[in-house]
């Protein structure tokens, strides 16, 4: 049963924690796959990101301790009211105890493991790969819209964004 104590979070550290949530959330591979083929409709990307703001907001919002089996069971309900799937990999698991992980370090003011995560995010991230790319129709207006979603959101940054209009 992993934890990570409990104590109030600095503004630092859940800027930091927002950052790590949003690198873990790209590399993870069936979230992307859901969001890919949008298993959560046409606003599947946006559906991630209320994710990525979600789980934050769970470990900003409560004094801790923060335990894997909560955290297990927000992601997986979350997961399946947005994209209608169950995540059956055992990566639920791995992605949660490595976000209490990197929770705990937050906490401590330890924010190499997020300056890792920068560096393998980079350099895993070359023009072939497609699983971070949201594909936006619509009209203007809509595609605004959208946009201002991203601008407001502090979890997750579209690090590829082709725009179809």
């Amino acid at each position: 049963m992993a934890a990570s104590n409990s104590g109030p979070i600095s503004a630092e550290g859940r800027a930091a924690l927002g950052v790590a949530i949003r690198l873990v959330f790209a590399q993870w591979t069936e979230l992307q796959v859901a969001v890919e083929n949008q298993w959560g409709g046409r606003d599947s990307c946006a559906k991630a990101n209320q994710l990525c703001k979600s789980i934050l907001s769970w470990f900003c919002r409560s004094k801790g301790p923060h335990f894997s089996e909560d955290l297990v069971d927000v992601m997986l309900h979350k997961i399946s009211e947005s994209f209608n799937a169950d995540f059956d990999d055992n990566s639920v698991e791995d992605v949660a105890d490595h976000l209490l992980f990197i929770h705990e370090q937050c906490l401590q003011n330890n924010y190499s493991p997020i300056e890792k995560l920068k560096k393998s995010h980079v350099q895993g991230n070359d023009v072939s790969q497609t699983n971070q790319v949201c594909i936006i129709t619509g009209s203007l207006a809509e595609l605004i819209i959208i946009l201002q979603r991203f601008v407001d959101c502090d979890c997750i940054q579209a690090e590829l964004l082709y725009i179809y209009i």
